[in-house]
């Protein structure tokens, strides 16, 4: 059975799990940092990215995927330049986004989205909105998108979610706007390893949680992999 390694730097990791778990059975070895890599330069990132691709290779992991969009930009082509091992990097959802509409996407994100400059593009950061993800409380977070976005209501068709985080609550932005399309960054990686890795898999797998260090995560992150 295939073994996939995700990495991402908080519950954003999980919404990558379940999609990945979906496509094609496995055991999964998913590795949560606190690195907070919307804060980080891409020298930065790539030389975590190069680290955590050693850590999830000698866990035996088959692949690697970067569920966060953030780490993704910045090392994937990098990394996919120096080695044949296969690495994922999650797409950035505003692509999608732009080719399905004629009119303004909203792109939802860290702070660094603010300095996007793409044609029929908003930048809405929401920067409270990792911590809100680890606390899990709906209502807050259906608040917190509520009025983050009220500036720019009735200006937009679709909303890209450029912070995988989003993606666990891709449903709590569909109660707010219930009539837009709302494009995530996983659906291309998900495509990518079913394409590669489905005819090895026979059954479902294992999860391992853990941190850079090896430590069990399945304790503090149980409410999100029930």
């Amino acid at each position: 059975m295939v073994t996939i390694g995700i990495v991402d730097d908080g519950v954003g990791i999980f919404p990558a799990l379940y999609k990945l778990k979906q496509v094609v059975p496995s055991n999964v070895v998913a590795l949560v940092t606190s690195d907070n890599f919307h804060t980080l330069d891409k020298r930065k990132l790539c030389s975590l990215a190069e680290i955590y691709v050693d850590v999830l290779k000698n866990r035996g992991c088959d692949c690697v995927v970067f569920s966060s969009v953030d780490l993704s930009m910045a090392s994937y082509k990098h990394l996919t330049a120096q080695t044949d091992y296969p690495i994922f990097g999650c797409e950035a959802p505003i692509n999608h986004a732009t080719t399905y509409t004629i009119s303004n996407v909203l792109v939802c994100g860290g702070p660094k989205v603010k300095y996007v400059r793409q044609p029929n593009v908003i930048p809405c950061p929401l920067p409270d909105f990792p911590a809100l993800a680890e606390v899990g409380n709906i209502k807050n977070i259906v608040e917190y998108i509520r009025q983050t976005t009220a500036p720019f209501d009735g200006q937009f068709d679709c909303i890209a979610l450029a912070h995988s985080a989003m993606n666990l609550y891709k449903n709590c932005f569909a109660r707010v706007f219930p009539n837009v399309q709302i494009f995530d960054s996983l659906d291309g990686v998900a495509r990518r390893i079913r394409k590669r890795y489905k005819k090895y898999a026979k059954e479902d797998g294992d999860v391992t949680l853990m941190d850079p260090s090896g430590n069990d995560l399945s304790a503090k992150y149980a409410h999100f992999l029930q």
